[in-house]
């Protein structure tokens, strides 16, 4: 280990933030492997200890996008949804079954994510047991999402480095800031996002990342109920980055967009395999009441910050045509056979 990085571990041993040209140096020393399992897992826990800095994680965010392996495609008018994931909800993939919706109503999808580290089923389980093919290195990804408008990036093909950092976080069993990273880390560079953030401290740091990184339009946001996705139990905490970064977050009820209050149970889910039975129905329109609300109403904020409705109120109306219309449940049946196609190309 070098000098610097154990002065690092030093002063965020003793509450001191890292300049932004330390935080950098600190990643890239992590990046290129040249620390121990031991002295990455000292670092996390030292750094949720202290409490990251925006200035802090912005340098982080800018050493992992130069590290990483882009996805050359168009991006206008396209969209990322995801959550920061340990929010410890047991919820099933709401964000994963709001990708179909988003694309059954016309808008691209480039989806960023990673199996489970910290739930029962991450976007790749989940994807993996629908029988679509998640795993997909830079050229099948983007051969995938020219031919039908969406595409999962499975992180690990993407931002090798990360190799490094996965046996500490999983003998952790902790959330971390890697948590509040993955989702600004789009390896297609997209324009556009929805972060559901595992608090709202979460969600106000990454939407001031995100400002400083230049995203043109985004909502980041954590629901009352503690969620990282637009909830049905109650209100949720909205920050939108649009040509500025609003100073404070809006309180969303979703009362305001006609949809009944639900309770925490109806929205749980389980492992891949029960996630996946849940997305089917959703699509078929088979599923419970609560389950189809939850994925449109998030579908919903993703249409409307790719900027394909006017209002939040046309977005998700968009959102339950692309359901009752059967255009989701196309745009998943499409995802699987092309996916499998050009896996084997």
């Amino acid at each position: 280990m070098s000098k610097e990085f154990t002065s690092y571990l030093e002063k965020i041993s003793i509450l001191e933030n890292l300049h932004p040209e330390e935080a950098k140096s600190a990643m890239t020393d992590i990046l290129n492997g040249d620390v121990t399992d031991s002295e990455v897992a000292a670092f996390l826990m030292g750094m949720r200890v202290k409490g990251e800095t925006v200035e802090e994680l912005t340098a982080f965010v800018e050493v992992m996008r130069n590290a990483s392996v882009t996805v050359e495609v168009d991006t206008k008018g396209a969209v990322d949804l995801c959550g920061t994931g340990g929010d410890k909800s047991g919820t099933f993939n709401i964000s994963t079954a709001a990708m179909f919706v988003v694309a059954g109503a016309g808008v691209p999808v480039l989806k960023h994510g990673n199996r489970s580290v910290s739930s029962k089923s991450g976007s790749y389980d989940v994807l993996e047991e629908l029988n679509a093919v998640p795993n997909l290195d830079k050229k099948k990804s983007e051969m995938l999402y020219n031919e039908t408008g969406m595409v999962f990036m499975f992180a690990p093909n993407f931002h090798p480095a990360m190799k490094y950092v996965m046996p500490a976080r999983r003998a952790m069993k902790l959330r971390t800031f890697f948590n509040m990273l993955g989702p600004l880390l789009n390896p297609a560079d997209v324009e556009n996002q929805v972060v559901g953030a595992f608090s709202k401290d979460a969600a106000a740091k990454m939407a001031q990342i995100l400002s400083n990184l230049d995203t043109k339009s985004a909502y980041t946001l954590n629901a009352h109920d503690g969620l990282d996705e637009v909830t049905l139990t109650g209100q949720s905490e909205i920050f939108e980055l649009k040509s500025h970064l609003s100073n404070s977050s809006i309180t969303f009820d979703p009362k305001s967009l006609g949809y009944e209050r639900v309770e925490a149970e109806e929205l749980l889910g389980g492992d891949a395999k029960v996630n996946a039975g849940i997305i089917k129905d959703v699509m078929q329109g088979e599923s419970t009441e609560a389950q189809r609300n939850i994925v449109t109403l998030n579908a919903a904020f993703a249409i409307h910050a790719a900027g394909a409705a006017e209002s939040l109120k046309d977005a998700n109306e968009m959102a339950i045509k692309s359901v009752e219309s059967g255009e989701a449940n196309r745009k998943l049946q499409q995802f699987i056979k092309e996916s499998q196609k050009v896996a084997q190309a």
